[in-house]
């Protein structure tokens, strides 16, 4: 933004330069050759406030867009943290249940184990199977979340993308204006 800035302000300056230098060297008298310059100091000025209007206004409107996109991505981010640390402690939770209820059944078992042990085999497979199942299910649900909030992420920065480029091609625009503008000056 600031090569943009610099060069329209190049641009005012050197046309400014160029209609002083054609209004010294046109053949007037004083009183006509102040007169056309402050007539064209006049309209210099006005052209270079209403640049600084317009350039206020865009940067204005850039800098609400870049908040409003901002605002989105910390809401997404929120949301996916909120998501992992629930996903996180109802497994925990669902982990130490299935882990105490491992523990009292091998207890129970232990006491006959001669006459069980084929089925507390089972019974233990089992229950891993479903603490290995659970684990499974909560990593595949956490990756499915990370991987949705990052799509929403990445459509939201394209999303700010689009918005910004009719302001900035409408911006270089006003700034071939602005050259044209001070050319017709001098």
């Amino acid at each position: 933004m600031s090569k943009k800035g610099g060069f329209l302000l190049g641009a005012v300056i050197g046309g400014t330069a160029a209609a002083v230098a054609a209004l010294l060297l046109a053949p007037k008298s004083g009183k006509e050759l102040r007169e056309d310059l402050a007539t064209h100091a006049d309209d210099l000025l006005d052209m270079a406030s209403d640049y600084t209007d317009y350039a206020k206004d865009k940067s204005t409107e850039l800098s609400s867009i870049a908040k409003e996109k901002a605002t989105i991505l910390s809401q997404q981010a929120g949301d996916l943290a909120g998501n992992i640390k629930e996903k996180t402690a109802s497994s925990f939770d669902d982990a130490h249940d299935i882990s105490d209820s491992m523990l009292h059944r091998l207890k129970q078992q232990s006491a006959d184990l001669t006459d069980r042990f084929k089925k507390t085999a089972t019974d233990l497979k089992e229950e891993t199977d479903e603490l290995s199942d659970l684990a499974e299910e909560t990593s595949e649900d956490i990756v499915i979340n990370v991987k949705e909030t990052a799509e929403e992420a990445k459509g939201t920065v394209e999303e700010a993308v689009e918005e910004t480029k009719p302001v900035l091609d409408e911006s270089k625009e006003v700034a071939k204006e602005a050259v044209e503008d001070s050319k017709e000056q001098v």
